[in-house]
């Protein structure tokens, strides 16, 4: 049927390389949404931030309870079917620096760790000791002296 296919598709759904699900989901830790929870109440949470980032982007209106239902009927068939709980994905052994979001960036600065921010320079807190230059520009003419020539 629709709703299996649906179904299907969620539970296959690659949200863990999805960059604007994974910036959602890093907005909402940011924020604390995860604070004081349960390993259940996280996984809760994020199958509900899963369903909602799904139905949007699919058009579907799948509800967890369908989810729930759908996961025990392959369950009892002895089909695995695993969804993607990982909250932020990292970067797969590329080597590169991945592009931090607005809320990783502002977490790791309240946290004091801007050593982890990518392409991050320390400029030192102190004066230049080199001697200042000599100036090299022409001196500007008054408006009388302009007019004079």
């Amino acid at each position: 049927s629709g709703e299996a296919t649906a179904l299907h598709s969620f539970l296959t759904f690659p949200f863990s390389s999805d960059e604007v699900y994974q910036q959602g989901l890093a907005d909402l830790l940011a924020h604390g949404a995860m604070s004081g929870k349960t390993d259940v109440e996280k996984a809760e949470t994020i199958l509900r931030t899963q369903l909602f980032y799904f139905n949007r982007m699919a058009g579907q209106n799948l509800t967890i309870e369908d989810v729930r239902s759908y996961q025990n009927t392959v369950n009892s068939q002895n089909i695995t079917v695993t969804t993607d709980l990982s909250p932020l994905s990292s970067n797969s052994g590329t080597g590169e620096a991945r592009l931090l979001t607005f809320a990783e960036l502002t977490m790791l600065i309240k946290q004091g760790k801007t050593d982890d921010i990518p392409n991050n320079k320390f400029i030192p807190e102190t004066l230049n000791d080199a001697p200042p230059s000599a100036s090299i520009a022409l001196v500007r003419k008054k408006p009388w002296e302009i007019d004079n020539q």
